[in-house]
């Protein structure tokens, strides 16, 4: 544990940071602060479809299913744990910058995708036909497939085993089997069955999970400014603290405010892409825009929900961690109803991000030529990756999936600093259009 710990912090030290930033910055910059204006022109959208690709809304669900998730409420809960109150403010910073890195990626995958003879778009892609880097793109495309065996299933197979196990009188890994073995019939449907499927789960999940976390926060409305006063002050702490920017930069509070930012919202991990460059969306910017709306709502409101709900209720102080303090949490308004809601609310988060990841999988997969025996075989390993983590804690799990976010990321973030220019075009062509 004390190794992977280790590897973590290195992976997410000074340099991450600064690259993740720095590209949030020109990004922001080259777009003309999306933003600011992506809300405006989404609300008017006017851009034309094909016929052989997922639809928009699909993309977008799919996309959100793969990004909503067991981050939203245990990697929350594990960034309080690890980096304190603070780490909640440089997860919205993350966030605010990471809106304009999803939409430069979204850009890029609908701008370079192929049809073969479906539509196939995300970084793998744009890194081999626009930045001409195809060995990159490979690391990419294997980082992936790998990924969605461990961040898109074992820490969901783990998740769902932790969240039912007080509630079920079933051992942890049959638990994570019994679930698994039900999305088997879905993955191995294909691209198009996991996009319908996540449509329909996304939506009522989310707003599920909405609707009871503003019950906790009504309830304890009177520590909200004490919360939100808190999660400031000890942002800042490290300056204080840690040897000016130097210390800044290092402290576990920025690292883990980042690190769970990108693994809870994806932005710049590349992955989000792989499902809108499936889309059969033909506005490269109408389909950025989507991916600037999808951080908002995964970071500013789901995680600053679940953050507020720790804080005001006082549970990140209770010694728990993960999912247990979250548990604790919706038990001061749920009561002995909370594990029921936790418990159901992780199944489907874990459920849309199995789906969404091996639907992003399965595209690597294709890219690189994968033979149609891997291609069947493939949701197999999903389902046992998932099953197995039942036994695993999901906090250590949580650690090896910001490691894996890290892999992705530094591929798809030189792709993006490459192409940045491509991105400012397309942006100003867009914009012109629209007056």
């Amino acid at each position: 544990m004390e190794w992977i710990l280790k590897l973590r912090y290195t992976l997410w030290g000074p340099f991450t940071v600064v690259l993740i930033a720095a590209t949030g910055l020109l990004l922001t910059l080259r777009t003309r602060g999306v933003q600011f204006w992506c809300v405006g022109q989404l609300l008017r959208p006017s851009s034309t479809r094909r016929q052989d690709g997922i639809t928009p809304f699909q993309a977008l669900c799919t996309s959100l299913g793969g990004t909503l998730g067991v981050g939203n409420l245990a990697g929350v809960a594990s960034a309080l744990t690890l980096g304190g109150p603070g780490a909640v403010f440089w997860m919205l910073v993350a966030a605010f910058l990471g809106m304009a890195t999803k939409y430069s990626e979204l850009v890029l995958a609908v701008k370079y995708r192929i049809h073969t003879p479906e539509p196939l778009g995300g970084p793998m892609v744009y890194l081999s036909r626009g930045a001409g880097l195809p060995g990159l793109a490979k690391v990419f495309a294997v980082c992936c497939v790998i990924s969605a065996l461990g961040t898109g299933a074992a820490a969901q197979g783990s998740a769902i085993a932790e969240a039912l196990a007080p509630i079920v009188p079933l051992p942890r890994g049959l638990i994570a089997l019994s679930v698994s073995l039900l999305l088997l019939p879905i993955l191995r449907g294909g691209g198009k069955r996991i996009a319908r499927a996540s449509a329909v789960l996304v939506p009522i999940m989310t707003v599920s999970y909405l609707v009871a976390g503003g019950w906790v926060l009504i309830t304890h409305a009177s520590e909200i400014p004490s919360a939100l006063a808190l999660i400031v002050s000890s942002a800042m702490e490290p300056l204080a603290c840690g040897g000016g920017l130097i210390g800044l930069l290092t402290a576990r509070t920025i690292s883990d405010g980042f690190a769970k930012g990108i693994f809870s919202n994806e932005a710049g991990m590349g992955s989000a892409p792989i499902a809108h460059g499936s889309s059969d969306c033909e506005s490269p910017c109408a389909e950025g825009m989507l991916g600037a709306v999808e951080v908002f709502v995964d970071t500013c409101v789901v995680c600053l929900l679940t953050a507020l709900v720790l804080l005001t209720t006082g549970a990140w102080q209770s010694g728990a961690d993960g999912l247990t303090m979250t548990t604790r949490a919706f038990a001061t308004v749920l009561g002995d109803a909370a594990p029921w809601f936790i418990g159901i609310t992780v199944v489907f988060l874990a459920v849309s991000t199995v789906l969404g990841w091996s639907f992003y999988g399965l595209a690597c997969l294709k890219w690189l030529g994968a033979r149609p025996t891997l291609l069947s075989l493939y949701p197999v390993g999903i389902v046992c990756s998932a099953a197995l983590a039942g036994c695993v804690p999901l906090t250590a799990l949580l650690l090896v999936t910001d490691i894996s976010a890290a892999c992705m990321s530094f591929p798809n973030l030189i792709g993006l600093w490459t192409l940045s220019g491509e991105v400012s075009a397309e942006t100003r062509r867009f914009l012109a259009r629209r007056k």
